[in-house]
């Protein structure tokens, strides 16, 4: 009897040891986490898309299967708030997941990736603004996914972020002397270029320039043009309000010089901001600007002057960088 009364504390403080290391933190115990759940940590956000005017972003895990044959695999169409939390069509918390089939196969994980698209897709569009290489682990699958990748934005992204700003300037070659203050030119005085040697896109890959100039006072935005090469003239010159007293530079721009051809008379009035976005190739010149600024200038000096130039600061904060991980 006296060796039974010793067994019995033993058998309880070791079922209670057991107990209680098998909690987490809050004393519960933890959720089994089973195959293919995702987790995206967001160390700078993807940014909220306008699902009416650009659609949801998609996400892509490519793989091989037991034979080596590699298949991209759809792990979920999503959005995002502006605190970065992924959220469905309807605005409701989403979770993405592997596919319960296809979570034989993440030991032969190879890339990720995500794109951007208007429509419901299986495969990524063309518009990718992430991707990364998967690394295997014995509990997951992980990647940093990245604008920089070469199945993403591509390499500008790196000429893009390597200085705080480009310049601007305002000027109106197209116009007369007394018409200065109705254009502006992402170069400096002369055509001169100012953006940073590697930033020119790749046609058919995506992604396309598209430069504004916003009344701060009265909202209405002017686009300036879009173009894939910052050291070449934009799709639409100097636009169609340009005049024809001068011949505009052959840098991306706008001049509003001909008459009755714009509510636009003075943009450095303090009442207007200039931007460039990167943006869906495929999307239409004429919507409002892309959600992805890359260049920005909040106040367009008042009477800045004629071939006075000024900074286009580099928006680092909305440059996503994301990590996958999916358990395994």
């Amino acid at each position: 009897m006296r060796k039974t009364s010793y067994i019995i504390p033993v058998l309880f403080i070791f079922f209670c040891s057991m107990l209680y290391f098998g909690c987490d933190d809050s004393g519960t115990l933890p959720e089994e986490l089973t195959a293919g759940q995702v987790i995206l940590h967001q160390k700078i956000k993807l940014l909220p898309l306008d699902p009416v005017l650009d659609g949801y972003y998609n996400l892509f895990l490519v793989l091989t299967d037991s034979i080596g044959t590699p298949r991209t695999v759809h792990l979920g169409r999503f959005n995002v708030t502006t605190a970065g939390e992924i959220i469905d069509e309807s605005g409701n918390p989403k979770t993405l997941s592997v596919p319960a089939n296809d979570t034989i196969d993440l030991g032969r994980s190879l890339y990720s990736i995500i794109s951007i698209d208007p429509s419901p897709v299986i495969f990524p569009g063309p518009t990718r603004i992430l991707a990364g290489p998967v690394s295997i682990y014995r509990d997951s699958v992980t990647a940093v996914m990245l604008m920089n990748d070469t199945l993403a934005v591509g390499s500008s992204i790196n000429s893009l972020l390597s200085s705080n700003s480009v310049l601007y300037h305002i000027n109106t070659p197209t116009g007369l002397s007394g018409d200065c203050s109705k254009g502006i030119w992402f170069c400096q005085p002369g055509g001169v270029s100012s953006w940073n040697p590697g930033s020119a896109l790749t046609l058919n890959r995506g992604w396309i320039y598209q430069g504004f100039v916003r009344n701060k006072t009265t909202g209405q935005v002017y686009s300036t043009g879009r173009f894939y090469d910052p050291e070449m003239s934009d799709m639409d010159g100097a636009g169609s309000c340009a005049d024809t007293f001068g011949v505009a530079y052959s840098k991306p721009g706008q001049d509003w010089a001909k008459a009755n051809c714009s509510s636009i008379t003075k943009i450095d009035d303090g009442n207007h901001e200039a931007f460039v976005t990167l943006q869906p190739e495929g999307r239409s010149e004429t919507l409002a600007p892309f959600v992805l600024k890359i260049y920005y200038q909040n106040n367009i000096i008042t009477d800045l002057g004629c071939n006075r130039v000024d900074n286009l600061f580099t928006q680092r904060q909305n440059i996503p960088d994301v990590t996958l991980r999916i358990t395994r």
